[in-house]
């Protein structure tokens, strides 16, 4: 009963299934014990049979495969290495950068003694680098009248400054 259940539940699954025939896959020809190359006494020992030729594994290619390995390891440890003991960061490595000499710094004598060259460029680069949209020019000055920078006159800031 249990088998004919089977069979209609594997014609509603896979129908193929029931298509396959129900023989062994797995079989050996007849007399295939009797045909090997070693004979086995009847004590179970073996006899040698006809010997193989030995094949050398080419030791050399192995050797220079470790070789290789090696050389790899190392130039990753050595990098690995001078990674991990750099000097502080810094992009200029002639400025190293004292935040002592930075806390006892004056900072308005500083600015005073660059020069309108210096600081106009340095405008130009922040200006450009900020772009358009976060130029110094687009802040007002004034909520009121709403002024910008830009629209300030040299003559109003030598007045400003001179106040």
């Amino acid at each position: 009963m249990e088998n004919k259940e089977i069979i209609q539940e594997l014609d509603q699954v896979a129908p193929l299934l029931n298509t396959i025939a129900k023989k062994p896959v797995q079989t050996i020809p007849a007399g295939y014990f009797d045909h090997f190359q070693v004979q086995i006494t009847p004590d179970n020992s073996t006899i040698q049979a006809a010997g193989a030729p030995v094949v050398n594994i080419n030791t050399r290619r192995k050797w220079y495969t470790l070789a290789a390995a090696a050389v790899v390891i190392g130039i990753l440890a050595i990098g690995g290495f001078n990674l991990v003991n750099q000097p502080a960061v810094s992009s200029n490595l002639g400025v190293v950068i004292n935040m002592e000499q930075i806390a006892k710094m004056d900072i308005n004598k500083s600015v005073q003694a660059l020069s309108n060259d210096a600081i106009d460029e340095y405008l130009k680069t922040a200006n450009a680098l900020a772009g358009p949209e976060n130029s110094l020019h687009q802040y007002t000055v004034d909520a009121i009248s709403e002024t910008t920078v830009a629209e300030i006159s040299d003559e109003e800031l030598q007045l400003y400054l001179s106040e």
